[in-house]
């Protein structure tokens, strides 16, 4: 059918990338030429002809690329069309830069009124990101972006402040899923299920969660949770700074200050501004 011939009529192709893995180029491929389609869908042949594959191949890839959720294909028109999963994954990003720009004016004054590094962490599977990083003017100052320590991996969650709000955030089943992940095998620092649960629990119920040379020597760190118009834990607010400081009132005087800023950031993200942290 002319229609189908046409699919990518008067849409530039991209410029193919090419990298030493011919499988994933392949597969982005496939993947464009189904989103320029558009929402109609495409047949296979037009698909396979417009990036160059034997048919075969690729439905072969595009049937893997269902099984992820990535490729959807209309059970009538057997037209492919963008899958689901997709949208998982764009929601995700626009979160996450949404964040980054909503909580940049109250990171900033935040850093500026503690003078301590400020960071904003988020989840990413077993792992824990920082999306933006402020570091201290100070001499004397804890830098994430380029500490070095004994381990080559990342730190356990559990281990640093921001961490254990992240594992606050999610149910119990999904902690015990992530502590089963490759980062956590075999690791000497790896703490039972139990004492992770409690970890996390503990940090639930005070609304914040602080670490004192648990993941390093002379680093300290005080976290509290971003969350957004459900409720749902978005992000952890991190004040970091070292041993040094952790005296006098210092760590009740940045616990004030993280938990202040991030409740005015969930504030900003659609979040109830009522909560029952205990702040005594």
């Amino acid at each position: 059918m002319r229609h189908d011939a046409t699919a990518f009529d008067n849409i530039e192709r991209a410029t193919p990338v090419k990298t030493p893995i011919q499988a994933i180029d392949r597969a982005v491929a496939l993947l464009q030429a189904v989103a320029k389609a558009g929402p109609g869908g495409v047949p296979l042949k037009a698909l396979a002809d417009e990036v160059g594959l034997p048919s075969s191949t690729a439905r072969t890839l595009l049937n893997s690329l269902s099984q992820h959720g990535v490729v959807d294909q209309d059970v009538r028109s057997r037209r492919y069309l963008l899958g689901s999963r997709l949208a998982e994954f764009t929601r995700t990003y626009v979160a996450q830069a949404d964040l980054s720009a909503v909580a940049a004016p109250v990171l900033q004054r935040v850093w500026k009124q503690t003078d301590e590094t400020v960071h904003l962490a988020v989840l990413q599977g077993p792992r824990r990101i920082d999306i933006t990083v402020l570091v201290s003017r100070q001499l004397l100052n804890v830098n994430p972006t380029v500490a070095r320590f004994d381990d080559e991996g990342p730190s356990p969650l559990y281990q640093t402040a921001a961490g254990k709000v992240l594992l606050a955030g999610l149910s119990d089943d999904d902690v015990r899923d992530l502590l089963e992940s490759p980062v956590y095998a075999g690791s000497h620092h790896a703490r039972s299920v139990a004492e992770v649960l409690e970890i996390a629990a503990a940090a639930r119920t005070a609304g914040y969660a602080a670490n004192v040379e648990e993941e390093a020597a002379g680093v300290c760190g005080i976290a509290a949770p971003v969350r957004d118009s459900t409720g749902t834990t978005v992000a952890a607010l991190c004040i970091g700074y070292p041993r040094v400081r952790h005296t006098g009132d210092t760590p009740d005087r940045l616990r004030q200050a993280v938990t202040r800023a991030a409740d005015e950031i969930s504030t900003l993200l659609g979040a109830d501004r009522a909560d029952d942290r205990v702040r005594s």
